[in-house]
């Protein structure tokens, strides 16, 4: 398992929604004023503010975050509290404005608390412009304290950057938003380079632009990254120091270009396609699969769009399964994920639809419905070495069924299985022929779910003997109820499974949650049962 660091971007949401927070913008306070008008011992706003300063100033002192109510959210990485931070920042007394001043400065500048020296070099490629030192502990591999040379690491970084914006602006993403002159720079993304590794960082995009949402519509805004200066062993004990550099840059130089389009999204679907987009760009370190631990296919009782632990991470796994499924590419990338993305767009005339909802249109378009598809990649994660072009691998281990049982003659036949499951997740009952040696027996099975119309879904496995898996969507009526059957001999069949599916995306929304659009999800804590006989023809 590798070593799992924070980076700037994940650490925003987790205090967001951690501390109660809601960054939906057009429905909450005005973001704006002065801190003199804040009023911390009343304003909620303010307290909020205080509390977000005060967890991220422990998170860069290597201490933990004051604790949330759910133990699944531990803050992991950080793209995303300085994003929350930048929110609120005019909320908090004057004094404490100033210190999160500093946390938010671009790196190298006085008072900066992660690069504490300035960056007065510069390396750029077409679109991007690399920031270092050959002095003091921030300077990286290669260098030689002449800036008329450039250190090896620091033409690997470039050159892996412009690799990485060239292959997302030719698979159809725009590049990141332009920051005019920031950085010293005409319009061009600055990376900053420094030893960011003994602080158990990654690295990090974030942002000082000052756009508002509430006054401009826009929630797009640009993004500077910062990445290690060497990432030694020592610090990356897992993959070889160029390894990682790469899928850092291409999962943060990802979140640089999520932020051009809404950097304000929900925080599952940020993390999980940068984790998808870093694999696709740098296939053969499959530092993604580590996330496979606590991810749908490893803990499918969890909802697919919970913030929270590394489970976002994991969640890369569902673009996977989707991309494999719908392939069709542009510049070597799968459309799909980029077509979720042009319906999240929060740039001024475009859809500004929230995660799931976006999702839900994209595969309309395709001819399928998010509940079907869904129900399918639940069932798909069940044989995982035949449903993933590398699932094959030792990484991909599905999870142990909510309940297994022997069903045979007469009163071998089980009770009523019965499981309670929330919103986009799914429970696995496994039926195991006993003692039904003739070819003529089958398994009966009844099914009693909430109503489709709340997402409820049903897939029958049936694995056979020497291989092979058979797939059938179960064809629910109105009320949620169905009855099938299935060949249930022990010479055909080593298993059948049943998963129960609640494929529920139906929310009220801004509620200050971790899911979708934030929303109270209105279809958890589902009961779905099944009924197993086993009959002879």
């Amino acid at each position: 398992m590798a070593v799992v660091r924070l980076s700037r971007t994940a650490v925003a949401l987790f205090l967001s929604i951690a501390l109660g927070l809601t960054l939906y913008l057009p429905l909450g306070p005005a973001v704006g004023g002065t801190g003199a008008a804040a009023d911390p011992s009343g304003d909620p706003r303010s307290l909020q503010a205080k509390q977000v300063l005060a967890d991220v100033q422990a998170l860069l002192d290597g201490l933990t975050p004051q604790p949330s109510a759910d133990p699944l959210e531990d803050g992991r990485s950080l793209t995303l509290a300085l994003r929350d931070l930048r929110v609120l920042k005019e909320a908090l007394p004057a004094a404490e404005q100033t210190e999160a001043e500093q946390i938010l400065m671009r790196p190298g500048q006085p008072g900066d608390d992660y690069i504490t020296q300035p960056l007065p070099l510069v390396r750029c490629a077409a679109v991007i412009c690399v920031h270092y030192t050959e002095r003091g502990n921030h300077a990286p591999r290669g260098s030689d304290g002449d800036p008329a040379t450039t250190p090896s690491y620091i033409r690997k970084v470039r050159r892996t950057l412009q690799h990485v914006n060239d292959k997302y602006v030719a698979a159809g993403y725009r590049r990141p938003k332009a920051d005019g002159g920031r950085g010293g720079q005409t319009d061009k993304v600055d990376v900053y380079i420094g030893d960011i590794g003994n602080e158990g960082l990654y690295g990090y995009c974030t942002s000082d632009d000052p756009n508002n949402p509430r006054q401009t519509g826009d929630y797009s805004v640009w993004a500077y990254c910062t990445l290690d200066d060497d990432y030694a062993a020592g610090e990356f004990p897992t993959n070889t120091p160029l390894e990682n550099m790469r899928v850092t840059a291409a999962h943060e130089y990802f979140h640089a270009v999520q932020f051009g389009y809404d950097a304000y999204e929900d925080g599952w679907i940020l993390e999980s396609t940068a984790t998808w987009a870093e694999d696709e760009l740098f296939d053969k370190v499959n530092d993604n699969r580590n996330y496979l631990a606590d991810s749908p296919l490893s803990a499918p009782r969890k909802s697919l769009d919970r913030f929270g632990g590394l489970y976002h991470y994991g969640a890369w796994i569902w673009w996977r399964y989707l991309t494999e499924e719908f392939q069709h590419e542009t510049g070597g990338l799968p459309d799909l994920v980029l077509d979720v993305w042009r319906k999240l767009d929060g740039t001024p005339g475009a859809p500004n639809l929230y995660s799931t909802r976006g999702l839900a249109r994209v595969l309309v378009q395709r001819e399928t419905r998010l509940k079907r598809e869904f129900a399918l990649f639940s069932a798909a994660n069940r044989h995982p070495a035949s449903a993933y072009s590398e699932g094959g691998s030792r990484a991909y281990r599905p999870a142990a069924p909510a309940a297994s049982v022997a069903v045979g003659p007469g009163a071998r036949n089980p009770d009523a299985i019965d499981v309670r499951r929330n919103h986009l997740s799914s429970a696995t009952v496994r039926f195991t022929p006993r003692e039904t040696d003739q070819d003529d027996w089958r398994l009966r099975l009844a099914l009693d779910l909430p109503r489709p119309a709340r997402g409820s879904a049903a897939v029958v496995l049936l694995f056979k003997q020497g291989g092979g898996v058979r797939t059938e969507v179960v064809d629910l009526d109105a009320t949620g109820a169905a009855r099938t059957s299935v060949p249930f001999s022990t010479g055909a069949v080593r298993r059948v499974e049943v998963v129960l599916v609640n494929a529920s995306t139906r929310f009220d929304c801004w509620k200050r949650t971790p899911f979708s659009c934030q929303g109270e999800p209105l279809d958890d804590d589902r009961r779905l049962t099944v009924d197993a006989r086993a009959f002879r023809r």
